[in-house]
C-alpha cells in the first residue's frame, strides 16, 4: 500500500523542515532556540517528532532513520562546543538520541500497523 504522492512530498518536507529548525535551534544564538517548558522534554520531543516525520517520509528505511538521528543528535551537540554562548552536555545528546529512535519506533510501527490492516480490508462492505 502506497502512501499518496501529496501527503509523501508534504511529510518530506516537513521531514527536512523540522531537521533545519533542529539545526538552527541547537547551533544558532540562545535566543533562537524555544522555551516551551522542561529542556530535556523539548528536545526528546523536537527529535522525536522529526524522526516520527522521515519515517513518514522515507517508509522503507526506519534503521537508517534511527541511526542517523543518533547520530544527528551527538554531531549537533559536539558543535556547540565551536558555537558562542552554547553549552553542550551528554545529557542533551542522550535525550535527543533517545527522542529520535522512539520516535522512528513508534511510527514504524504505526505505519506497518496501518499498511497491514489496509490490506486486510474488504474490498466491499457486504
Amino acid at each position: 500500500m502506497r502512501m499518496p504522492q501529496i501527503l509523501r512530498l508534504s511529510a518530506v518536507g516537513a521531514a527536512w523542515g523540522l531537521l533545519g529548525g533542529i539545526v538552527l535551534a541547537t547551533l544558532g544564538p540562545q535566543s533562537l532556540r524555544p522555551h516551551l517548558g522542561d529542556a530535556q522534554l523539548e528536545r526528546f520531543a523536537a527529535y522525536f517528532l522529526t524522526a516520527s516525520a522521515f519515517v513518514l517520509a522515507y517508509p522503507r528505511r526506519p534503521l537508517v532513520i534511527a541511526l542517523a538521528s543518533a547520530t544527528i543528535a551527538v554531531v549537533l551537540e559536539f558543535g556547540q562546543f565551536f558555537a558562542p554562548g552554547r553549552d553542550p552536555g551528554i545529557a542533551d545528546a542522550i535525550a535527543k538520541a533517545f527522542g529520535g529512535i522512539a520516535g522512528t519506533v513508534m511510527m514504524a510501527f504505526a505505519w506497518r500497523l496501518w499498511r497491514h490492516r489496509r490490506s486486510k480490508a474488504p474490498l466491499a462492505p457486504r
